[in-house]
């Protein structure tokens, strides 16, 4: 069990490195995209958001994992689990955004 935990830990480490560079190219890939339309402000704020909370959760919730005494402070896990929350949260508008931005470009 605790080599599952470290494993975890581990990933949500490199979730919460590697997610804000990848946020970011894709966001500029989308705004410098031509033949396409430009992505609605509240596309660009939800992934602004994500760029800011992914990492904030991945980057916590890893160290929490390879050390239990972070996640024994009150403050520290309220943070984790917020900044999961607000993850969870902010993909699952940003892909109603996607969706519907694709109907009215299909339209």
């Amino acid at each position: 069990m605790d080599i599952l935990m470290t494993i975890g830990a581990i990933l949500l480490l490199l979730t919460g490195a590697i997610y804000p560079m990848a946020g970011i190219l894709g966001l500029m890939q989308r705004i410098n995209r031509k033949p396409g339309p430009l992505p609605s402000p509240a596309q660009v704020m939800v992934r602004m958001l994500l760029i800011a909370s992914v990492p904030l959760g991945g980057i916590l919730g890893g160290f929490a994992g390879l050390n239990p005494a972070i996640w024994e402070s009150t403050v520290l896990r309220g943070v984790i689990l917020v900044a999961a929350v607000v993850s969870v949260i902010g993909f699952a508008v940003l892909l109603i955004l996607v969706r519907s931005d694709r109907q009215v470009a299909d339209d």
